[in-house]
Order: structure tokens, then C-alpha cells, then sequence
């Protein structure tokens, strides 16, 4: 009895943990391990019960309530760390803390997400321990957060060679992306590239895009500085089809947008006879001419309100950031807040040698403009020729066009409830189905402009300078009536570079290198030896 009082609590809880040990990492079968855990528990009981005295002074006594206090606080803490875990679990948040916003997601990638209509499945074939799965990985944990309708698979093509045959995959990096009877498929592990991949595989629509030819225009396989090459790839990274247009032949049915990007020639008559039965059928059309250049336009465009000034725009702001006044540029403050184009536009955008467009006083019925992108006040169309050639541009009241003065306009026309989104006295009102299915019958396809008054800033030289290229895409976007597509601006970290002097390096050497621990080590001698004399 005097053993099992004296070493029967202390034998048991070795063999209780023994026991747990042997359970967790599965070094002995269950039965030893249930064995030893009864044998040690028998041994615990069995101590306390023999030295049931003293087990009882203890639990009574001050050292008793204090370490009862202890254990109550401590059960409070395990109690209450419990429930966080508990609702971080069922309400968890991600925050972002770094300056420039590395591990979020832009805000058009989480509206296309927390709209996705449907189940996307994602095949990513990737080896393992490649840099770039580890990094796609963190990217699409990202997105998981924000939808439950995306599922992902990492897949090594040299550990299954059967499902990189499925998927004809040949290259490393592929990333499938399959929703419904669509596939797309990218091969950049980037937000843009991923998100948009996810527009086109859940929309079961094909977008093309025509770029007519034959009059001088910018051309789409031309990758010196004056082509549109870059245009063209962003948006085949955004899964539209890009074709050439010679209009010598209707319209295609299938073509979603016209682009017109810079025409030096007049077109015939008969090709305006084209353009003009496409946008009456509800076409779209993107129209970029530069200064001095009259293609044969105008009548076309006098008929939805718009027109194309013999000027060229002068901005002294331009100036001001090292640039050329013929380069006139908008800033964020000069786009139009509430179109879906610039919405959530604030990047400057600059336009090589531009002419200014003119919108009518008296819009014709059913026509609606907006000026999306504005000069400043210090910009001006500058309407003499002789002062642009002589080197001499001032501002003539009376003559020239006084800033702030519009580069770019969207146009709307036809179409179901183009009036009521206007009058605001019929919002609110009853209306009969009837008279609903006939206003929609009689109401005109709805037709979309995108006019711009250059067609240098989208060209090569310039694609890739602020925020150009983005606006164009945008744009098209919305012509296209797909304003979920996304040019999304990639992320990089700001280098965090300290340069100091000589007396900065040796000042911080002595105080962080050397005193600290210098200090501590003298603190914790002193310290010892004063316990030491106590």
C-alpha cells in the first residue's frame, strides 16, 4: 500500500502518457495501447485513493483554491479561444494588409465571380514543386473564398500522363477551364487571364470582333509601332474572335462589333449603305479617326447627333508632365462616372495628335450620347492650320474650341425603353403587358457608337501606356454587351529599397547589433547574481 500511496500516481500518469504517445504516432496495435492506457488510469485512481488525505489538504488548502482559480481562468481562455475558432469558421474574413494589394482580387474578377451562373470545373496541369502551381494555387484559393461554384484540380502530366491525353494537353502550365458543353483554356497563371476564361466559358455565345480593311486603316498584323497587334492579342486573350472586314459584302450576322480604326480613304457610297443597314439592324460600331483625315463619314454620324471637328486639340497639362501639347491627355476627373465604360475607370489615358468631337445641341429621337472622356480646362481645339504649322498655337476666342473638349463618346439608339430610362415621370407607373409587347415590337434594334477622336492611342506605340489599352477593351466590352470581360491591371510590389549614409549604417550597428544584446546579457547577470546572494 505504502508503494502504490508513495509511486502509484506518478507511474500511472507516465503510463497514460506512454500510452497517448504510442496511440498518436501508431507504433503499437490498439489493444496494447488500450492495455496500457487501463493500467495506468488503475494506477492514477488507485494512488489518489491511498493518499486520499493528503490529496484533500491539498485541494482545501490556499495552494488548492489558487491553482483551482488558475485551472477556472484557464478553462475560461480554452473556453473562449473555443468559440472564435468556432465562428471564424462559419464567418471567416481575409484581410489584405500589404500597400499594394498583392493577395486581393480586383474588384471586376469578385463581381465575376459572385455572379458565375453555373458550376466552372478547373483542371490545371501543372508538375509538382513548380514555382508557378504554388503560386496559381494562392490565386485560386483566392477565388474559392469568393464562390463555391468553382472547382479545382491540380493534375502532374508526367504522374498521369492518361489525363494529360484526355485533355490533349502538351504543354505544361495549361490550365482547362469547362463549364456545361464550353472549354477554355489559358496558359498565364494571371487574374486577368483566368477571370477572363471564366466569362467565356460560362457565356454559350461566341463574340467576333471585324476590323475593316481597305481604306488605310491601322493594320491587325502590322506589329510595327503604328499596327493594332496588340489590340488584337488582348483581345484574343479575352477569347474574342478577331477577324478583317472588307466591306464589299453585307455585314457578317455574326459579327458583334466593327471596329473602324483610323481610315485615311473615303469609303464608297455603297460601303456606307452597309455600315449604315448595320447599325440600323442594331449593329456596333467602333469609329477611331484622327485629325485632317475625312473618310466620308459624316453623314452617317449626322444622323445619330455626332460629328468629328476639323480641329486638333492642344493641352497645356500635357506640358506640365514633360509631354507634348499635341498629345492631350484625360485624367480620371474627365471621365463620365455613370457609364458602364468609365464606372470604375481611374487611369489616365493619352491621344497623339486628336481631334475633339462635336455632339448636337438637339439629339435626334431615341439617340443617346455620352461624353465619356474630357480634356482639361487648359486644352483647347485649335481650328487654324497655319498656327499648328507655324509653331505659334494660342487660344483665339470665337474661333478655336475652348476646353474642356471631348475625345470620346458613346452613342445609344433604338431599342426597347430608351425614353422611359429617361423621363423620370414614368418611372413608377402601371403598364399594361399589352402595351409592353407592342412597344417592344415597334421599338428599332438597339444600336451602340464608340467614337474616338485618334486612333493612335490603342496602336502599338501606345497600347501599354496608362491606361489605353485598358480603355479601348473596356469599351469594346461594352459595344459587345459583354461588360463583365476584365483588362485587369497586373500587381507588382514596390521596391522598399534603404539606402544609408555612413554614420545612419554605424549609429544602428552600435545600438541594434551591438548594445541590445549587450544590455541583455548584462541585465541577466545582474540579475543572477543578486538571486545568488539572496
Amino acid at each position: 500500500m505504502k508503494a502504490i500511496r508513495d509511486y502509484g500516481v506518478g507511474i500511472g500518469l507516465l503510463l497514460l502518457v506512454a500510452a497517448f504517445i504510442l496511440n498518436t504516432f501508431g507504433l503499437e496495435a490498439r489493444t496494447y495501447v488500450l492495455a496500457l492506457a487501463g493500467a495506468g488510469l488503475l494506477l492514477l485512481l488507485a494512488g489518489l485513493g491511498a493518499d486520499r488525505k493528503r490529496v484533500v489538504a491539498l485541494l482545501t488548502g490556499r495552494r488548492g483554491r489558487a491553482a483551482g482559480a488558475s485551472i477556472g481562468y484557464s478553462l475560461v481562455v480554452l473556453a473562449v479561444v473555443v468559440l472564435i475558432n468556432f465562428l471564424a469558421g462559419r464567418h471567416h474574413t481575409r484581410l489584405d494588409l500589404t500597400e499594394d494589394r498583392l493577395f486581393s482580387l480586383s474588384e471586376q474578377t469578385i463581381r465575376v465571380l459572385e455572379g458565375l451562373p453555373r458550376e466552372v470545373t478547373v483542371t490545371a496541369f501543372f508538375q509538382d514543386g513548380e514555382p508557378t502551381r504554388q503560386k496559381l494555387q494562392d490565386l485560386f484559393d483566392e477565388y474559392r473564398y469568393r464562390t463555391d461554384r468553382l472547382q479545382v484540380r491540380f493534375v502532374d502530366p508526367d504522374k498521369n500522363p492518361a489525363e494529360a491525353r484526355r485533355y490533349d494537353v502538351k504543354e505544361y502550365g495549361t490550365i482547362v477551364l469547362e463549364s456545361g458543353e464550353r472549354e477554355s483554356r489559358v496558359s498565364v497563371a494571371e487574374e486577368e487571364a483566368i477571370t477572363n476564361a471564366l466569362i467565356q466559358v460560362t457565356k454559350d455565345t461566341e463574340r467576333i470582333v471585324c476590323f475593316s480593311t481597305g481604306h488605310g486603316e491601322r493594320g491587325l498584323d502590322d506589329a510595327e509601332r503604328s499596327g493594332v497587334t496588340l489590340l488584337k492579342e488582348a483581345l484574343e486573350k479575352q477569347h474574342y474572335v478577331v477577324r478583317p472586314l472588307l466591306l464589299n459584302q453585307p455585314v457578317p450576322d455574326d459579327a458583334t462589333v466593327v471596329v473602324i480604326a483610323g481610315p485615311n480613304k473615303r469609303f464608297l457610297d455603297a460601303e456606307i449603305g452597309l455600315l449604315r443597314a448595320y447599325l440600323e439592324a442594331g449593329g456596333r460600331l467602333l469609329l477611331m479617326q484622327d485629325p485632317g483625315d475625312d473618310p466620308g463619314l459624316g453623314d452617317l454620324l449626322a444622323a445619330y447627333g455626332v460629328a468629328f471637328r476639323e480641329d486638333v486639340v492642344i493641352d497645356k497639362i500635357s506640358q506640365l508632365f514633360g509631354g507634348d501639347a499635341l498629345v492631350p491627355l484625360v485624367a480620371p476627373e474627365g471621365y463620365d462616372g455613370a457609364h458602364a465604360i468609365t464606372r470604375h475607370f481611374d487611369y489616365q489615358t493619352f491621344y497623339p495628335m486628336a481631334r475633339s468631337i462635336e455632339v448636337a445641341a438637339q439629339l435626334p429621337d431615341g439617340v443617346r450620347v455620352t461624353q465619356l472622356a474630357r480634356t482639361s480646362d487648359y486644352s483647347w481645339g485649335e481650328m487654324s492650320q497655319d498656327e499648328l504649322q507655324g509653331g505659334t498655337i494660342q487660344m483665339t476666342e470665337g474661333v478655336d474650341v475652348a476646353g474642356p473638349v471631348t475625345l470620346g463618346a458613346a452613342v445609344e439608339s433604338g431599342g426597347p425603353g430608351d425614353e422611359a430610362e429617361d423621363d423620370p415621370g414614368l418611372h413608377g407607373e402601371a403598364v399594361e403587358q399589352e402595351d409592353q409587347d407592342d412597344e417592344v415590337a415597334s421599338s428599332p434594334p438597339a444600336s451602340r457608337l464608340l467614337l474616338f477622336g485618334d486612333s493612335d492611342f490603342p496602336s502599338n506605340a501606345y497600347f501599354n501606356v496608362s491606361g489605353n489599352g485598358d480603355f479601348v477593351l473596356s469599351g469594346i466590352a461594352w459595344l459587345a454587351e459583354q461588360g463583365d470581360l476584365v483588362s485587369i491591371r497586373a500587381k507588382t510590389a514596390t521596391p522598399r529599397i534603404v539606402v544609408l549614409t555612413s554614420q545612419q549604417a554605424f549609429f544602428y550597428f552600435w545600438t541594434i547589433v551591438a548594445f541590445a544584446p549587450l544590455a541583455i546579457t548584462v541585465a541577466g547577470i545582474g540579475i543572477w547574481m543578486r538571486r545568488k546572494k539572496l
